[in-house]
């Protein structure tokens, strides 16, 4: 035999679920490690490339929210200065020690103060310089909350030596310069807005920025492992999240640049690659463990579905052994349409026409017995056939009329009486009648009964509202027989009382209440489950006397018809006796031949 015959009929002498574990195993592990082999290949570029994309759309936002913060600032100053008045009345402030000079430069102050406090938070200084061409005197304005540095010279700085010579631009390049106490910031810029020989007069607008304002666009942004630099269009440093002990040139960092279109500044992020690796590093570092666990899920996930396919097959087999040992019934519940689906469909035809066989063969055999049992009945039914309803309500009529022959009325009132009472027992073929109907049949039942209770009271005034209402045959007379044999067993007076409620617009009740001897709280309770549970016949022996099984008689016929919530309940009478409480719907059926 080759190697291979060999090896296969290695395999193949395996358990289903052996073969069938191994293969899922090693299609998901062969599908895991091609997996981890290919993210572990490009996952250092791609996390280096979504570090890079999450970092230019944080600083793509941070520089639009700076670059509209400066435009918001500038075109304030721009109104402030050129489009409200302020810079003309600036430009025509007098100097000098007179009154109208002091009016002016009170003026001044106050409105440069004024502008100061409203952007407090963005703006240092403000201040104005006017000089006069004619005689080279100059005068510098700003607010009396202004203190400045004594021994600050403002004809020393950048922004003046650009303003004199004529080549003072927008923005200023970034300086550590200040003039005041009040200014702030270490390093920041200036941006100024000049006028030249205007009446003799030239005159220039300094505004300080709070270099804190470009700190705290890029606060959020900057870390140890990406840092920020903000430069101006010269190349020169606005700000920098640089510490001291490293410069800007990085040469293990990676660089983004972000433009401010407005003011022409440029934002700079250096990314240090080492943060980068050091990532890389700590998801290689967890990656065998993330590995063991996808293996674990494999295993489990394998074992899973090995079961799954296995467990039908194995719950045909036993079904098999239990037919081979002659169990017909068991059959193969085959939830899905794949091969073991029909292989267990065709089981289950199997058994089926097995078991008819043997049924067919057994029915046989019943009609030969049944064919013997019959050939008695029909003896035996010729014999009851002779006594007939007919038979039965001549002769009480031969009685009726002996009776009145005789002169003896009660017993001419008495067989008439039942001769009525059969007549609507035996002859009538209907299911369900109409209530006054029934009362009738229960008023002829208390006509025979009255020659033996003459005392007796019975009330049955206050129906006529409830008389087409729909009832199930003999429902009243069983419940009102059982008030006589087992309520009225004392020496004492007694009633019968039947009337009527109307429960709500589909129901109604029948009331049927005795002052009798009435039944102890258990007794009540039991029959009361024995009613609930239907009436049905098994029911009917747990009953344990007459009055449970006439009872349970009547509960079933009712269900039998209406179905639930309809028919009998028990309780206490307010004299001691029972009270049997009948619901029954306001509208019957049309089907009366249900019981015949």
């Amino acid at each position: 035999m080759a190697i291979g015959d060999r090896l296969l009929k290695l395999i193949m002498d395996r358990k289903f679920f052996t073969k069938i574990f191994i293969s899922i195993s090693i299609v998901s592990f062969i599908g895991v490690f091609s997996v981890a082999f290919v993210y572990q290949r490009y996952f250092k570029d791609a996390l280096t490339n979504n570090e890079m994309y999450r970092v230019q759309r944080s600083i793509d936002q941070a520089a639009l929210n700076l670059d509209n913060q400066l435009y918001r600032i500038v075109n304030n100053v721009h109104y402030f200065f050129e489009y409200s008045g302020t810079g003309n009345r600036l430009m025509a402030v007098k100097t000098g020690n007179g009154e109208e000079a002091a009016a002016d430069r009170a003026w001044a102050e106050q409105t440069l103060g004024a502008f100061r406090l409203q952007y407090s938070s963005e703006i240092e200084s403000v201040f104005f310089l006017l000089k006069d061409r004619t005689d080279g005197s100059e005068t510098l304005l700003y607010d009396d909350d202004l203190n400045p540095v004594p021994e600050m010279d403002y004809r020393s700085q950048s922004w003046y030596r650009d303003f004199t010579g004529g080549t003072a631009s927008f923005w200023s390049q970034p300086t550590n310069e200040l003039l005041f106490f009040q200014d702030r910031s270490l390093r920041t810029i200036y941006f100024t807005l000049g006028r030249y020989n205007a009446e003799g007069k030239d005159g220039v607008l300094v505004v300080r920025l709070n270099g804190k304002m470009f700190s705290d666009a890029f606060r959020l942004l900057a870390t140890s492992d990406l840092n920020i630099e903000l430069r101006n269009e010269e190349g020169r440093i606005v700000y920098s999240s640089f510490g001291e002990e490293r410069g800007a040139e990085g040469g293990g960092d990676i660089l983004m640049e972000s433009p401010l279109d407005y003011s022409g500044f440029q934002v700079q992020a250096h990314i240090r690659k080492q943060s980068i690796t050091e990532a890389v590093q700590k998801v290689q570092n967890v990656q065998p463990y993330i590995v063991a666990l996808i293996l674990a899920m494999t295993l489990a996930i394998s074992l899973v579905l090995s079961l799954s396919l296995v467990r039908p097959v194995k719950a045909l087999l036993r079904l098999m052994k239990k037919a081979e040992l002659g169990d017909l019934d068991v059959r193969f519940n085959g939830r899905y349409s794949d091969e073991v689906g029909i292989l267990g469909n065709g089981f289950n035809r199997m058994l089926e026409n097995m078991t008819d066989s043997i049924e067919k063969a057994h029915a046989a055999e019943m009609d030969k017995i049944n064919a013997e049992v019959r050939q008695k009945d029909a003896v035996l039914l010729a014999m009851q056939n002779q006594i007939n309803p007919h038979f039965l309500y001549n002769t009480l009529e031969v009685i009726n009329c002996q009776a009145i022959i005789h002169d003896v009325p009660s017993v001419s009132r008495m067989s008439k009486a039942l001769a009525d009472f059969f007549r609507y027992s035996i002859d009538s073929d209907r299911t369900e009648v109409a209530l006054d109907v029934e009362l009738a049949h229960v008023a002829t039942y208390l006509d025979i009964q009255h020659e033996r209770y003459p005392a007796i009271e019975i009330d049955l005034d206050g129906l006529e509202p409830f008389h087409r209402y729909p009832i199930v045959k003999l429902t009243l007379q069983p419940i009102v027989e059982n008030a006589f044999l087992y309520a009225f067993t004392g020496e004492r007076d007694y009633y019968l009382r039947i009337r009527g409620e109307d429960v709500d617009a589909d129901t109604y009740a029948v009331c049927v209440e005795d002052n009798g001897e009435g039944m102890d709280e258990s007794s009540l309770a039991r029959l009361n489950g024995l009613l609930e549970a239907g009436g049905e016949p098994e029911k009917r022996r747990e009953g344990g006397n007459r009055t449970g099984i006439g009872l349970l008689n009547v509960q079933h016929r009712i269900r039998m018809r209406y179905g639930e919530p309809y028919g009998l309940r028990l309780g206490e009478s307010m004299s001691g006796g029972v009270i049997v409480r009948i619901l029954l719907p306001k509208e019957g059926k049309r089907d009366e031949n249900i019981d015949r």
